[in-house]
C-alpha cells in the first residue's frame, strides 16, 4: 500500500529536531537523513519549487543509533558499511 506507515524502528529524542528516521530492510536498519531547501537555496536555485522541499537524501546502513548508542539491530554478522546519496538538486 501506498498509504502504509513503517512501523517505529527507534525513537530517538536527537532525531525529533530533524528530519531523520531509521528504516529497516530484512536484517539490516539504515539512518536516512534529509536535506530540506531554504529560502536563501530557493533564490539561489531555480530548479528548487518551494522552501522545505528535500534536496537531498541520505541512507547509512547501522547497526547503533550514532546519537543515543542503542543497539538497532540482532544481526549478530559484521556490519559492512554502505550509503545511498541522492542528490533531488541542480547542483551535483
Amino acid at each position: 500500500m501506498l498509504n502504509e506507515v513503517p512501523a517505529l524502528i527507534h525513537d530517538c529524542p536527537s532525531c525529533s529536531l530533524a528530519e531523520v528516521w531509521f528504516e529497516e530492510d530484512s536484517s539490516d536498519v539504515y539512518l536516512n537523513l534529509n536535506r530540506v531547501a531554504t529560502e536563501e537555496e530557493l533564490e539561489n536555485d531555480h530548479y528548487l519549487e518551494y522552501e522545505g522541499q528535500t534536496i537531498e537524501t541520505v541512507a547509512i546502513k547501522v547497526a547503533f543509533c550514532p546519537y543515543c548508542g542503542e543497539k538497532l539491530t540482532s544481526n549478530k554478522e559484521l556490519v559492512v558499511p554502505q550509503f545511498q546519496h541522492h542528490n533531488f538538486g541542480s547542483r551535483k
